[in-house]
């Protein structure tokens, strides 16, 4: 957590290429996430039936697009001192609403999420994406907002 906002986050808001936020208590801080522009592409799922039907079934059939909004749950840091409060769902959760009210498009949430987390994500409602990132470091992960409207 500390390296990431010591060493990362700031050139990152400099240059536009993601967004933190601070939860923070009177003493510390109590989390972070960051956020930033991203998209689930038709192509995500080349060589991967499965996933592409299963993805496919939850967009309107009158038109299907190459390309659908979304935004990235880039990082999601909980301090050790607040482990297990809930804070990390509560986060989730406050991006969901977020999105959802937010008159910008934004389809869904994604997330690469590192393997100790999976079980976090799939609690919080999110779906992988392709089978073809098993075994690797992170797994490409969504939620469809369209599921809270």
């Amino acid at each position: 957590m500390n390296d990431f906002l010591l060493n990362d986050a700031k050139a990152f808001q400099i240059q536009r290429l993601a967004t933190t936020y601070l939860i923070e208590s009177e003493t510390d801080t109590v989390a972070f996430f960051s956020i930033l522009n991203d998209k689930i592409s038709v192509d995500d799922f080349l060589g991967d039936n499965t996933s592409r039907n299963r993805f496919n079934r939850r967009l309107p059939n009158p038109k299907r697009f190459r390309s659908y909004p979304a935004v990235k749950l880039a990082r999601l840091g909980v301090s050790n001192h607040h482990k297990g409060g809930g804070y990390g769902t509560l986060i989730i959760d406050f991006l969901k609403r977020l999105l959802t009210d937010s008159p910008t498009a934004c389809r869904f949430l994604t997330v690469d999420a590192y393997n100790q987390a999976l079980a976090f994500y799939e609690r919080n409602g999110f779906s992988y994406l392709t089978t073809k990132d098993e075994g690797q470091q992170t797994r490409l992960m969504y939620f469809d907002l369209s599921t809270l409207s």
